[in-house]
């Protein structure tokens, strides 16, 4: 039986009505529980919305939702979210030691990398050092939309940081370098020197754009300000069944299976380059149905490689 006098009690007894995909209203969990409303919003306010993206409070129906069995989806036991969340609240309490806010946050971020790496099953993922606050800080900055300032290829520059994303196992800052006037992605751990100013940034709806297409980034050659255009690949079961298991982009689509596990498969990239590599990695199991110009380009690097090693 749950005490729900008790905060670690109660949020745990939260996080699992949220994940069952229990709607929840204040009034309601007034009257189940036992407690009063400014109990629930304070759970809610500071504990729960703050750090778990999963949970919402939606405004038409007056109660807070979340994403059905985002537990499982976190690999996470509903006690030990609810730990978290309270250290976390805590750790930017008035009275927390100078340090511990950097301390748990630098903590919770190896953890969720940690989490990723087996939600993936990654085997190469570079690891950024929990000790090394600038990350921590450069996250921070994004939610808040506050400008930096860094160091970066012995160059001081000022930025807008936009997100960090993983391609191919490395981390990258997406920002707007305001010398260049134009989105850049920087080497997250090659960043120096973060500096995080009061001012706040504002960016277009063109460059919300923009940030979206990376979604349907693969690698570093992604270009994105080009429109993503469709690639079709054949592959043969040999290796269909690697990419059904861990797809090489969130947007690529199964057009048409075989009798044998062969797979005829539509992804979308930028740039050649995207995708080569993997074609070339998995020659002779993989080939290029579109475009043309993609199977000249294959073509001619083989033709290279025999003159140079055969």
């Amino acid at each position: 039986m749950y005490d729900y006098q008790n905060r670690l009690e109660r949020l745990d007894y939260l996080l699992t009505a949220l994940s069952k995909g229990d709607r929840l209203s204040t009034p309601l969990l007034v009257e189940q529980l036992g407690v009063t409303k400014k109990i629930i919003q304070t759970d809610f306010k500071e504990y729960v919305l703050p750090y778990v993206e999963e949970v919402y409070y939606d405004y038409s129906a007056k109660c807070y939702i979340a994403k059905s069995n985002f537990l499982q989806k976190m690999l996470l036991e509903s006690r030990a979210l609810a730990t978290m969340l309270l250290l976390k609240a805590k750790s930017r309490d008035k009275y927390s030691p100078k340090g511990f806010t950097e301390s748990v946050d630098g903590f919770f971020l190896e953890y969720g990398n940690l989490l990723k790496e087996r939600i993936y099953n990654k085997s190469m993922v570079e690891k950024l050092d929990a000790s090394n606050y600038v990350h921590i800080f450069i996250e921070n900055a994004i939610k808040s939309k506050n400008i930096i300032t860094c160091s970066y290829n012995k160059k001081q520059r000022e930025l807008y940081p936009l997100q960090i994303i993983n391609l191919e196992g490395f981390w990258y800052l997406v920002n707007w370098d305001t010398e260049y006037d134009d989105i850049r992605r920087y080497h997250l751990k090659s960043i120096t020197d973060v500096e995080v100013f009061v001012d706040t940034f504002e960016i277009s709806s063109a460059v919300h754009t923009i940030l979206e297409r990376f979604d349907y980034a693969i690698n570093a050659f992604f270009e994105p300000f080009i429109e993503p255009f469709a690639v079709e690949l054949f592959l043969d079961a040999k290796v269909a069944k690697y990419f059904l298991r861990m797809p090489i982009s969130k947007h690529q689509r199964v057009m048409k299976t075989y009798k044998d596990g062969s797979i005829d498969l539509e992804l979308y990239i930028t740039d050649y380059m995207e995708i080569i590599p993997t074609i070339q990695r998995y020659m002779p199991y993989i080939g290029v149905i579109e475009p043309e110009g993609l199977r000249d380009e294959i073509e001619e690097n083989m033709g290279v490689y025999r003159e140079r090693f055969l």
